[in-house]
């Protein structure tokens, strides 16, 4: 089943640099992203592409629908994040000997997986620790 949404929840934006690990010639892309969380503020339950790739592109339409997708997952029961990063390309990236996603898939993935900002606060209330 897909679990609805509040029309209000929390939502982080971000900035995200990436570039092909395995292409030494690929420039660095930066793309904007906003990730919204369930109702418990730590729970990733959508992702919406802002803006990056030049406007019309095929990237941008990409990009886009991958964040779509991603999204309608993530408001099933029973699908976690994990199991998409465990499955996806990684490759070591030639300029950091890193394992980094080998395409874009796998960085909008690994920004899903990324703690919100807010995290620490919210864990430490909910152990009964600060206000």
């Amino acid at each position: 089943m897909r679990k609805s949404l509040p029309n209000r929840r929390r939502s982080e934006s971000r900035r995200v640099k990436w570039r092909s690990p395995l292409d030494a010639m690929a420039p660095e892309n930066t793309i904007h992203i906003t990730v919204g969380y369930d109702e418990d503020g730590l729970t990733p339950r959508e992702i919406f592409y802002d803006g990056g790739y030049k406007s019309g592109s095929d990237l941008e339409t990409l990009a886009s629908d991958i964040c779509i997708l991603l999204s309608i997952f993530l408001q099933h029961d029973g699908v976690v994040i994990e199991d998409f990063a465990k499955s996806l390309a990684y490759e070591r990236n030639r300029f950091t000997d890193q394992k980094d996603p080998a395409s874009i898939v796998g960085v909008l993935v690994e920004q899903l997986r990324q703690p919100p900002a807010w995290a620490g606060a919210l864990i430490h209330v909910a152990d009964g620790v600060g206000p």
